[in-house]
C-alpha cells in the first residue's frame, strides 16, 4: 500500500505535502516520492525513486508552487525485491498525454494488463520499462479517465464509469488544469482521512499525515467507503461512487487485536508489514468475527484495507505504554535508507 496526501488552500503546498508524506512513509511506502501541483493554471510534476529525504536532494520537488497539490509515496511489493520495478518514471503522479491532468493511485489494479493492451495502441505509457516489459499498473487509470473527459464527460462521470472496470484495490485522486482548485477523490475501500478548515481542505491516507495542520482544521474524519468526493476550498461534496458495489459490513474487536499483537511481539520484534502478515493466519479473521475463508474472500473480492484500524490499534498500545515504536532503515528497491516502523514490547 502507498501513502498519499493532497491539499487545496493558501499554505505553501510543497513543504506541507512533503512533511505529510514523510510522516506516513515508514508504514508502507518510500520506494518513490512524487508531487504534482497547479501553479498559474499549469500542472508541474517532480518525482523520483526513494523516500522524501532523498527526493528532496535529487529533484526540484521542494520548489513546486501552487494552491492545489497531490503527493504520493509509493510502495510496491515487486519494487521491494527487484529495483527494476523501482525506476523514476514508475513513480506517481502520472499525467495525461497533454499534461493537463495528473492522477495518483493507491492499491493494485489486478486487471491492468487487459487495459494496457487496449490503451497502448493510442497512448504512450511513461512508466514503461522495456527491460522487464512492465508498467506501473496505475497509469492505465489516467488514460481511461482522460479519454472519457476528452469525449465530453465530467470528472465525476468519468470516475464513476471506469471504477467498475478496475479490479483490485483502488483509490484514485485527480487534479486538472481545467479545474485548478479542485481535487477529485474516488475511493472504494482504501485508507483515507479528510481534514476541512477555513478556505482549505486536505486529505491523507493515514491520520498522521494531517499532523502538520491538524490543530488548525475544523473537522477531521474518515469519509464513507465507496465514495466519490469533490474537494474545494473549505468544502467536501460526497456522493456514492458505484451504486452496484456493496460495502462489506465489518466490525473490529480492538481488544482482541491488541492481545494478538502483544502475543506476537512477545516472541520477536517485527516491523509494520511483518507484524501485519503474522496476523494473517486467522488473527485478522477472528478479530473481525469471520472465518478464515470469509476473511480471504472479503479481502480478495472487495479490496478491503485494514491499514488504518491496524495503525490506530498500534497507536493505542503505544499510548498505553505496552509497546514501543522505532524507525529502522533498510535496502528496498533503489534505496538503502528506506524507513520502516518497527515494534517491540516495552
Amino acid at each position: 500500500m502507498c501513502q498519499l496526501a493532497a491539499y487545496v488552500g493558501d499554505r505553501p503546498v510543497a513543504p506541507l505535502l512533503l512533511k505529510s508524506l514523510e510522516l506516513q512513509e515508514p508504514y508502507f511506502a518510500a520506494h518513490a516520492t512524487g508531487m504534482a501541483t497547479i501553479d498559474k493554471g499549469r500542472i508541474n510534476v517532480e518525482k523520483a525513486t526513494g523516500p522524501v529525504a532523498k527526493v528532496k536532494k535529487t529533484t526540484g520537488i521542494t520548489k513546486l508552487k501552487g494552491t492545489t497539490g497531490i503527493g504520493h509515496s509509493r510502495y510496491s511489493a515487486l519494487a521491494r525485491e527487484d529495483p527494476r520495478y523501482d525506476i523514476d518514471r514508475m513513480a506517481h503522479p502520472f499525467t495525461s498525454d497533454d499534461g493537463t491532468m495528473a492522477l495518483m493511485h493507491n492499491g493494485d489494479i489486478s486487471n491492468f494488463k487487459e487495459h494496457w493492451a487496449r490503451l497502448r495502441e493510442k497512448h504512450p505509457f511513461k512508466s514503461y520499462n522495456s527491460d522487464i516489459d512492465w508498467i506501473t499498473d496505475s497509469e492505465v487509470a489516467v488514460h481511461m479517465v482522460d479519454d472519457l473527459v476528452k469525449r465530453g464527460e465530467s470528472f465525476e462521470e468519468a470516475l464513476k464509469e471506469i471504477f467498475p472496470k478496475l479490479a483490485g484495490t483502488v483509490l484514485l485522486c485527480v487534479i486538472s488544469e481545467s479545474e485548478p482548485e479542485t481535487i477529485y477523490l474516488a475511493n472504494r475501500y482504501q485508507p483515507c482521512y479528510v481534514g476541512v478548515g477555513k478556505d482549505e481542505v486536505m486529505w491523507c491516507s493515514s491520520k498522521i499525515g494531517l499532523a502538520p495542520i491538524k490543530d488548525e482544521l475544523e473537522r477531521i474524519y474518515a469519509p464513507p467507503k465507496n465514495s466519490l468526493m469533490k474537494l474545494t476550498r473549505g468544502r467536501v461534496e460526497t456522493q456514492v461512487l458505484d451504486p452496484n458495489y456493496k460495502v462489506p459490513e465489518m466490525k473490529l474487536d480492538g481488544e482482541m487485536l491488541k492481545e494478538a499483537i502483544l502475543r506476537i511481539l512477545n516472541v520477536a520484534d517485527l516491523d509494520f508489514r511483518r507484524l501485519r502478515d503474522a496476523l494473517n493466519t486467522n488473527g485478522w479473521a477472528k478479530c473481525y468475527g469471520l472465518t478464515q475463508e470469509e476473511w480471504l474472500n472479503v479481502r480478495r473480492l472487495h479490496g478491503v484495507s485494514i491499514v488504518n484500524p491496524y495503525i490506530e490499534t498500534l497507536d493505542d498500545l503505544i499510548e498505553a505504554g505496552k509497546i514501543a515504536q522505532r524507525i529502522d532503515y533498510r535496502m528496498e528497491g533503489c534505496t538503502r535508507d528506506t524507513p520502516r516502523f518497527a515494534y517491540s514490547l516495552r
